[in-house]
């Protein structure tokens, strides 16, 4: 088969994530991969690269991709997000989660749902990467046979030692990690993500706090890193906290456990399913926050159990294997 990609949003920090690993899988399991992505994208060796970038959310990206992909001679085109093109090949799309219905913004809320809805309607297969958002997509847009096609966190190795724009030593085994004095959080500053209650909740009980994933302006973060970086900061961390309100996946927790890190979430549909045991779920206040991030700090035998659950339950979530159930509902399309 020769399948289409819109890997223009390849160097996000998010759905960027999903695109590498997942273009990076599926050239090693077969077929021919076309990106739709901009000239300076890094892509996988083996993945042919049309040139194409127009601004994200606009009516013009719905119809530049959408000829791209008609010149480009696909059996099938994949749109990582929800925003499908304008293309008379065959679709299927990745819906991650649904949080934009929830935009304070109500022309973001509008914009989302008939994007959304379009997507449903027009995909020959939806996929999406946990079982909590599957559900919300079959009750609010009537969708069905909705493929879960979980997130990996292979990528971000757990003897990964590189930690010098980090301040962090080499910490090549977990018998050899770094003495650690500071909670991490990854991702992004968007209200849902409930930042400023960590921020409050490390400055409660008196340890840093480093904020990676955005510039985070109004705190002073990290920005984007690599996966090495990230990798170093999440072994270096008491713990990863993430106190969202609510989450498609919570791909930092897995990738937290997979480096060895204790992992505080909220009690988010999704992140309890994701995390399970392996973490210390939790109320989105900062008095809750501040009393799990003690109990992490100062329980050393506690916080060593979520360790070894964490880095279990990780070991169950591969690029590989997500690459595969993809790969799979392709297939299934082709012999139907």
């Amino acid at each position: 088969m020769r399948i289409g990609i819109d890997a223009r949003k390849i160097a996000d920090f998010g759905i960027g994530t999903y695109i590498r690993n997942l273009l990076r899988e599926l050239v090693a399991l077969g077929d021919e991969y076309v990106a739709f992505a901009p000239a300076d994208a890094a892509l996988p060796p083996g993945v042919e690269h049309v040139v194409v970038d127009v601004p994200h959310y606009s009516i013009r990206e719905l119809i530049a991709v959408g000829r791209a992909a008609d010149r480009a001679r696909l059996d099938l085109f994949h749109a990582p997000h929800y925003v499908v093109p304008l293309t008379k090949v065959p679709l299927v799309v990745t819906v991650h989660d649904l949080i934009h219905l929830r935009h304070p913004n109500p022309l973001a809320r509008l914009y989302a749902r008939r994007m959304i809805g379009r997507a449903v309607r027009k995909a020959r297969r939806v996929l999406t990467v946990s079982e909590t958002v599957k559900r919300e997509i079959e009750q609010t847009f009537g969708a069905k046979e909705v493929i879960v096609a979980p997130n990996g966190c292979d990528h971000v190795g757990s003897s990964l030692v590189v930690g010098r724009s980090s301040g962090l030593s080499a910490s090549p085994t977990n018998d050899q990690r770094p003495t650690t004095n500071y909670f991490l959080y990854v991702g992004n500053d968007k209200p849902h993500k409930n930042v400023g209650l960590v921020v409050e909740a490390a400055k409660r009980i008196g340890i840093p706090l480093v904020l990676v994933g955005a510039p985070f302006e109004r705190f002073g973060g990290r920005g984007f890193v690599s996966d090495a970086e990230l990798a170093a900061l999440y072994r270096g961390a008491i713990a990863l906290v993430m106190p969202s309100r609510e989450e498609g996946f919570g791909l930092p927790a897995l990738e937290a456990m997979r480096c060895g890190t204790a992992v505080i979430t909220s009690t988010a549909p999704a992140l309890v399913e994701v995390t399970g045991d392996a973490a210390l779920h939790v109320a989105t206040s900062v008095e809750a926050l501040a009393e799990a991030m003690s109990r992490m700090m100062n329980d050393a035998a506690f916080r060593a159990s979520m360790i070894a659950r964490g880095e279990a339950r990780a070991r169950h979530f591969t690029w590989k294997r997500c690459a595969q159930i993809v790969r799979d509902a392709y297939f299934d399309l082709r012999y139907r």
